[in-house]
């Protein structure tokens, strides 16, 4: 049997009462009408009472003395309270230390409030009160309407999360836009002071006293070349194409950016163990996985310094889906900063979970990690400690069977040849060292300066050329359509394509319309020979 309110029973007691007197009456002719009357009100308090009840928003009603006499179940339900534990109790027992109502930051057009449930879980509100009158103006009570705010807050906040990080998309998006062009103009440079160095080398006897000079120029050059390469790591748009490598090397590569980027006041140790063993990755996002783990322990020891210790060994453990023993490849990433709380180390891969200040970070960088490294078969683990620092582990796969690959360097000679051989390249310095160097090897080379002249040349005599040298990006046409221009008329041409930098192409992309090969500049001469031969000697 349902329990009812003292309100229910007043009426009902009532109700008994005047259908008792109806009964007893003399005039029975007055008793239908009566009861018709009864009826009809109490059809009414039914309307009036389940319209209560049907309020989705939680709705509290006081007294004239301010005690609350009445709640909808969708405010028992919002607090945990029943209709019997409420009345005649204060409303403020629903608020947060009595907490006043407030205009929010996120609701700047509402009033709040900061209420709090039965089992003291609190939450933010939005609260409207009103007054309630009889026809002459008496006050009989009043009532509150409390609307749950807090799943519109979570929304509301998720979306400027997403707002930002596409800010933060496009502001990186325009950053790489920026690295490639700067990439392709340095490069030039780069590739044209490396190719007269070269070119000097060349022309010295042996023994002379410049060589040791000119070795410098290249060493430094070469430095330079692979800062460009590294800076456009984080813009260029490759594929996920993986490649065996020996991470070992790319560590080392990223300690050399990392000391030229890290303030003094933190040391960086490296403990990388000499092995051959190989992975199957892809080198930028390998290379943005360390970078990654590496901006987290320099934001963890910013304010006060401390020691970053990069480190890779071999080990052998079994794996995380299967039993069996296997060799794998472990790269951790320490600092013996802050640390971090055990209930934050739990969500520290969640997509947007971010300790950091604003501006420090968007909560992706660690996301993106363990979604490459799951990717790569491999795993990431963390170990953290209060005031003693954070260790990270990756784990990769060692791929077996395979020997690390050989420089070639030392077996590259620098033959040539009497062929024909046309040079683009809108650069006058690079097309005139390139034009220098193949001559010493004995080709005939012509130089054009753009990719119309280039076409309007080859088209007056496309068999008068063995090999066609081509820049990518010039005034008018890019190398890549200069090549498919002379592909039409000479299929079996073999064309060797050259860039700085360029978003829009791929090694795949180039393969495919019969361009022979793809090289980055700054392209050694030493290892454009070969190359150039090999292009030549190939049907």
């Amino acid at each position: 049997m349902t329990k009812r309110t003292d309100g229910e029973d007043q009426w009902d007691h009532l109700k008994d009462a005047i259908v008792g007197l109806g009964e007893r009456s003399i005039r029975k002719s007055y008793y239908p009408e009566l009861k018709a009357k009864i009826r009809d009100l109490d059809q009414q308090r039914s309307f009036f009472q389940s319209t209560l009840n049907s309020i989705p928003d939680g709705v509290v009603v006081m007294d004239a003395s301010g005690k609350i006499k009445q709640a909808n179940p969708a405010l028992c339900r919002m607090f945990g309270y029943s209709n019997e534990e409420l009345a005649g109790q204060s409303p403020e027992m629903l608020y947060e230390d009595h907490c006043e109502i407030f205009r929010h930051d996120d609701f700047p057009a509402i009033w709040c409030r900061r209420f709090v449930c039965k089992d003291g879980r609190a939450f933010l509100g939005e609260t409207m009160d009103s007054e309630i009158r009889d026809e002459q103006g008496a006050l009989l009570g009043s009532l509150e309407l409390i609307r749950n705010l807090s799943e519109r807050l979570s929304t509301l906040r998720q979306q400027r999360q997403l707002e930002e990080q596409l800010r933060q998309s496009q502001k990186m998006a325009a950053i790489g836009t920026l690295a490639g062009g700067i990439a392709h103009d340095f490069n030039n440079l780069l590739a044209a002071i490396l190719g007269y160095a070269e070119l000097a080398l060349l022309k010295l006897p042996p023994g002379a006293t410049l060589q040791r000079e000119l070795h410098q120029i290249l060493k430094a050059g070469g430095k330079a070349s692979e800062l460009v390469n590294q800076i456009l790591a984080f813009s260029r748009k490759e594929t996920t194409k993986r490649i065996l490598l020996q991470p070992g090397v790319l560590l080392k590569e990223t300690i050399k950016l990392l000391r030229g980027t890290i303030p003094t006041t933190i040391t960086i140790r490296e403990r990388i163990t000499a092995t051959d063993r190989m992975i199957l990755a892809n080198p930028t996002q390998l290379h943005q996985v360390i970078m990654n783990l590496c901006t987290n322990a320099f934001h963890a020891l910013e304010d006060q310094g401390g020691e970053m210790t990069l480190s890779l060994e071999p080990v052998k453990q079994k794996g995380w889906t299967h039993d069996a023993e296997r060799e794998w490849i472990k790269i951790s990433v320490a600092d013996n900063g802050c640390g971090i709380e055990a209930s934050v180390l739990e969500r520290v891969f969640e997509p947007y979970f971010t300790t950091k200040p604003s501006g420090k970070g968007t909560g992706m960088g660690l996301a993106v990690v363990h979604g490459i490294v799951e990717n790569h078969d491999g795993r990431i683990e963390v170990e953290s400690k209060p005031g003693q620092g954070t260790t990270f582990h990756v784990y990769f796969p060692v791929v077996t069977g395979v020997e690390a690959p050989q420089s070639r360097r030392g077996a590259q000679s620098l033959v040539g040849g009497n062929e024909s051989i046309l040079v683009v390249d809108d650069e006058q310095m690079v097309a005139d060292y390139l034009k220098g160097f193949l001559e010493q090897l004995g080709y005939r080379v012509t130089v054009c300066n753009d990719g119309n002249s280039a076409l309007s040349v080859f088209e007056q005599n496309p068999a008068g050329f063995d090999l066609v040298i081509t820049d990518q990006t010039m005034p008018g046409k890019t190398g890549y359509e200069v090549a498919r221009t002379m592909l039409a008329l000479r299929p079996e041409l073999p064309i060797i394509l050259c860039s700085g930098y360029s978003s829009a192409l791929s090694p795949e992309r180039v393969t495919k319309a019969g361009i022979r090969e793809f090289m980055m500049k700054p392209v050694s001469l030493h290892d454009l020979a070969p190359v150039i031969r090999a292009a030549l000697n190939t049907p």
